[in-house]
């Protein structure tokens, strides 16, 4: 009869791989995104409002991407200076190769975490007594405490200061298409150096 010691090690050791976070992924973007299509459908404001899925001027584009490439020069150059160590989780991802990883990376997660953050989130309390300074903080502060644990705090502070770059971006859009865009050219440098290149 199997051990259940090593079955649950051997089960929490796949969780860790490339193809179980896939999964993972794949089955909260099915499970969430029409929960919350249902919940952002007001009477009185429809889906696509609350989750500010508009257009937006794209001349903000190049700003903004301007914006990213110094955040990721500045946040690289201190992980190097700081001589942040890579956890488990990078380690994993480093020099995999995984090409359904990168899609779920590159594309799902923007998607999903925006919708969530920048959008539904954003616009309730946008408008309730948080302001713009509270929704900004509170939506950064749990963006980032969702990404706690797969990162050292250091780059953990870096996910936060980019979450308050994306809620600044929908701010000045006025869409959730601006942040989501952003999301996913970070997320893609990101795969690139270290899923890619397997550099730390």
């Amino acid at each position: 009869m199997p051990d259940p010691a090593e079955i649950q090690a051997a089960v929490a050791a796949h969780l860790q791989t490339p193809a179980a976070i896939v999964g993972s992924y794949l089955v909260q973007f099915f499970l969430i995104i029409p929960v919350l299509l249902a919940v952002a459908n007001f009477k009185t404001q429809s889906l696509w409002s609350t989750l500010a899925v508009r257009p937006f001027a794209i001349k903000l584009v190049w700003l903004w991407i301007g914006l990213l490439l110094v955040f990721l020069a500045a946040q690289s150059f201190l992980v190097r200076l700081l001589d942040v160590a890579p956890g488990e989780f990078m380690q994993m991802l480093a020099g995999s190769r995984h090409l359904p990883l990168v899609l779920v990376i590159v594309l799902v997660a923007p998607v999903l975490e925006e919708l969530i953050f920048r959008g539904y989130l954003f616009t309730a309390w946008r408008q309730s007594r948080l302001g713009l300074t509270g929704t900004l903080l509170l939506t950064s502060a749990l963006f980032a405490l969702m990404h706690w644990g797969q990162y050292h705090w250091v780059q953990a502070v870096f996910i936060f200061i980019l979450a308050l770059m994306l809620g600044i971006a929908r701010e000045k859009s006025g869409s959730v298409l601006l942040p989501m865009l952003l999301h996913g050219l970070n997320n893609l440098a990101s795969a690139i150096v270290v899923i890619y290149l397997g550099i730390l």
